[in-house]
């Protein structure tokens, strides 16, 4: 039963979004996601979540509530130097700048950071980046070590025993740079 849960909530890659359909892209990302953001500069990786929005009250009583659009958050690496390696939270604002395109990446046909391990439920990947942000002690070299980290399944995997990467060999070499600092 778990495997099905699993793939049901993967194989979806999405077409390149710019900043021009950016309505569009935040009415088509869900929870759970998995953020892939490209520039000629850089490539970033990051987990999308959805926090739900309390409704507006109306000023007249006879008028049902305004819905509100969820926020979208994006957990990602810090890249300053104080906190660099850590999980932060970023507004989807903060990491889509406007000169990037971005793109749900929730795939595991062995064609990007995933290799051909399996993929977590959306729960656990969920879970899996809360208790990385919410931690001072777990680190990563790159988006993309924090992102398998977060989502692939696999029982010998060294990165999910020692999650500071910069001792791992079998590190992901994606370009990471300052697009959310």
């Amino acid at each position: 039963m778990k495997d099905k849960k699993t793939m049901a909530n993967f194989d979806r890659v999405s077409d390149w979004f710019d900043a021009d359909s950016f309505k569009i892209f935040t009415q088509t990302v869900r929870s759970g996601d998995i953020l892939e953001l490209r520039s000629t500069r850089c490539s970033h990786w990051g987990i999308a979540i959805r926090i739900k929005q309390a409704p507006i009250s109306p000023k007249s009583k006879s008028k049902p509530p305004k819905p509100v659009p969820d926020e979208i958050m994006v957990y990602h690496l810090i890249h300053s130097s104080k906190n660099r390696g850590q999980v932060g939270q970023f507004t989807l604002e903060e990491f889509w700048h406007a000169d990037c395109r971005i793109r749900i990446n929730n795939t595991n046909n062995g064609a990007s950071l995933y290799s051909t391990s399996r993929l977590k439920a959306k729960a656990d990947i969920l879970q899996n980046a809360f208790i990385a942000h919410a931690s001072t002690q777990l680190k990563w070299q790159t988006c993309g070590d924090f992102i398998r980290w977060a989502s692939v399944e696999q029982q010998d995997d060294i990165i999910r025993r020692s999650p500071v990467t910069s001792r791992n060999p079998t590190s992901t070499n994606i370009a990471c740079s300052s697009a959310a600092s």
